[in-house]
């Protein structure tokens, strides 16, 4: 059996070690493969460590095989971030997709994915935001209104932009929701050992959290870690040092926020108060928050329209499991199985380095060298397998 997994890993913690706990009660001896998010998330954010050291984790949790979700999926919205990682776990053959919800009624999710291939959906969402609600708002009171379901809570809406992916590419793996224990998606739940949100905020504030994560990873980030605030300096530079002309190729960006963020940008302490200076109510803040990271790299609106689809499965990390599987397959996918980066290839290799680079910039000098020769050079990590395991 073959379990797709989708996730960011920002950090790793005891939610997804639940996660992949659930995953071998139900399915045992099965290989774990996850669509991973490398530098940059979907929420316009860094990651707080890098690839590499994810994958390692990942791996070291009990992950079978590591594959890049690209940045032009990893930084947009949900239907588009859900349909690259949905492209790729069908291009690496996987029975069966497992995630994190609010609700275990599948069959529930399925239906408001339906609806939203209902030729009046659009119409209800512009209604919607007529009346002033912000887009995400305006989903999910469309949704209501054809099936008289509420669905509002981040990993449901999330779950049905997989369904909708799996839809559009004929996918024919199952589901396998896992209800999430205590969650908020509020930063200041410090109580809380299954949010990365709460987790970051409390890395912001110099919190000690060893008895909040796994051994790995609060050990990896007592080497150091990256925040979106440690970026604010360069995104100033950015935007000071472009046109609008040029600001206005960027995507995300339109008449709404042109004027303002070279007016905002001035006088904002941080990142996090430029976000709020620049939110109006028909954006939400991390709508904002991936403008902004798309103006940090420079990644336009041409360019999205280049990186329509993964063209390519690069492998970061593998059990022996995970090896005998890629082997496996490897005469079936369509895309080819990248191993190491190739220099002259690819567009979307190309962004990644570019995006590497970016990512590394906050670092001091040896380690921003360092991960960027990863970059290049690092081959899979393969994971140290213990003498009674079989994977």
């Amino acid at each position: 059996m073959k379990v797709g997994v989708i996730a960011e890993l920002n950090p790793f913690h005891y939610g997804h070690e639940k996660l992949l706990r659930e995953i071998r009660k139900k399915y045992g001896d099965c290989t774990i493969i996850m669509v991973l998010s490398g530098h940059f998330l979907q929420r316009g954010i860094p990651s707080v460590l890098d690839k590499w050291t994810k994958t390692e984790i990942a791996l070291s949790h009990g992950v079978d095989l590591v594959v890049e979700l690209p940045f032009p999926f990893a930084t947009q919205s949900a239907d588009i971030f859900a349909s690259g990682a949905i492209k790729i776990l069908n291009e690496l053959k996987i029975d069966v997709l497992a995630f994190g919800t609010e609700t275990e009624d599948i069959e529930a999710l399925k239906l408001l994915a339906t609806a939203q291939e209902n030729e009046i959906f659009e119409s209800l969402i512009q209604v919607f935001l007529r009346m002033g609600k912000n887009y995400p708002t305006a989903i999910s009171c469309a949704l209501e209104e054809l099936t008289g379901k509420r669905v509002d809570l981040p990993n449901d809406l999330l779950a049905i932009s997989y369904i909708k992916a799996m839809n559009k590419e004929k996918a024919t793996f199952s589901l396998f929701p896992i209800k999430r224990g205590k969650h908020s998606h509020q930063e200041q739940d410090f109580d809380n050992i299954e949010s990365g949100s709460s987790i970051r905020a409390a890395l912001q504030q110099g919190m000690n959290l060893k008895a909040k994560l796994p051994d790995d990873v609060f050990e990896n980030l007592q080497k150091g870690f990256l925040l979106q605030e440690d970026y604010f300096p360069l995104l100033r530079y950015q935007i000071l040092s472009s046109t609008p002309m040029q600001l206005n190729e960027i995507l995300g960006v339109n008449e709404t926020f042109l004027k303002k963020l070279k007016k905002e940008i001035i006088p904002a302490k941080n990142y996090d108060d430029f976000i709020k200076r620049l939110h109006t109510k028909n954006y939400t803040y991390n709508y904002i928050s991936r403008m902004l990271l798309h103006i940090l790299v420079g990644f336009t609106k041409e360019d999205a329209k280049l990186y329509q689809d993964p063209t390519y499965l690069r492998i970061l990390g593998f059990s022996k499991s995970g090896r005998a599987h890629l082997n496996q397959i490897k005469k079936e996918t369509k895309l080819p199985l990248l191993s190491k980066f190739e220099r002259n290839a690819d567009l979307f290799l190309q962004l990644e380095m570019k995006v590497t680079q970016i990512y590394t910039l906050p670092l001091s000098s040896s380690k921003r060298v360092d991960l960027i020769k990863k970059e290049f050079g690092q081959a899979p990590i393969q994971r140290k397998e213990k003498n009674n395991d079989t994977n």
